[in-house]
């Protein structure tokens, strides 16, 4: 499909700068600080849009050093406008040899089954109207609607359902249409995440036993002291900022996951991160 080249020639270039690894301050971070172990098996559900893909390639990538594996799913629409290279593109990046498409939608149950949760990155419309509306007409939304009945984890970005290619709706109605479909899929458990965030809700919502509950208090708006995040599990860059504002040592439980941009910013402000040993 010539129309989608460009598309796929962009991927992969993005896919070569990922399998040959981080950036070395990242790299330096993960030599030098041991993170735990997740082991979750996630299912990324990619639909019919290609808009936003490299940067979700590029977050979900992240999610693999913490111990995520993944299998793919693809809607039919996404397929046609991904095209076959850009499909072995978010294989290689994920380094999934599982791809479910339409022709797998009588395996619907083995493949939740097989997962502990479901990412969706790029969420289109269709697929959240669908799902809002309870509507089983394809291999997606069944899986989807499916995996919600039974219980998985599913996070969503709802990025592309709020706005179409980064434009909001010229007609205030359609607008507040799919803003209620978003508000109706939280309410019925899926959990929104924006992209600069994945691998932060992902540690937080695909979480095992060695996780705590503790971390949904992440984004809370008032001002933090050092002594609530004595149990926090998540430290982010901005946890970070919020920890070390009046001192240069901050500690954190021995078990918690810092995330890379934490480390740098400590690094570049001369914070020292303490690991508790209690």
């Amino acid at each position: 499909m010539d129309k989608y080249n460009q598309t796929n020639d962009i991927v992969s270039q993005l896919v070569q700068k990922l399998n040959k690894g981080y950036n070395k301050k990242e790299i330096a971070n993960l030599t030098h600080h041991q993170q735990p172990y997740i082991n979750q098996h996630i299912l990324a559900v990619f639909t019919g849009t290609n808009f936003g893909l490299n940067d979700s390639l590029r977050e979900l990538s992240k999610a693999k050093r913490y111990g995520f594996t993944f299998d793919i799913a693809i809607t039919e629409n996404g397929e046609d406008i991904i095209g076959n290279q850009g499909i072995a593109s978010i294989k290689s990046t994920l380094q999934s040899d599982k791809v479910y498409t339409e022709r797998d939608k009588l395996i619907f149950g083995e493949i939740l089954e097989s997962v502990d949760g479901i990412i969706v990155p790029m969420t289109t419309q269709d697929t959240a109207t669908k799902l809002a509306l309870g509507i089983q007409d394809c291999f997606i939304s069944t899986l989807l609607w499916q995996g919600l009945w039974h219980g998985k984890k599913i996070l969503m970005d709802f990025g592309n359902v709020l706005t179409y290619r980064g434009n909001k709706s010229k007609i205030p109605m359609l607008q507040q249409m799919m803003e209620d479909y978003v508000d109706k899929l939280q309410q019925m458990g899926i959990k929104g995440v924006d992209k600069k965030d994945y691998l932060v809700e992902m540690l937080n919502v695909f979480k095992n036993s060695s996780i705590t509950e503790d971390t949904s208090t992440k984004y809370s708006q008032n001002a933090v002291t050092q002594e609530s995040y004595s149990s926090r599990q998540v430290i982010t860059e901005k946890d970070l900022l919020n920890m070390g504002a009046h001192n240069k040592e901050v500690t954190v439980p021995m078990r918690a996951i810092i995330t890379p941009l934490a480390y740098d910013k400590a690094k570049e402000l001369g914070i020292k991160i303490v690991k508790d040993i209690k």
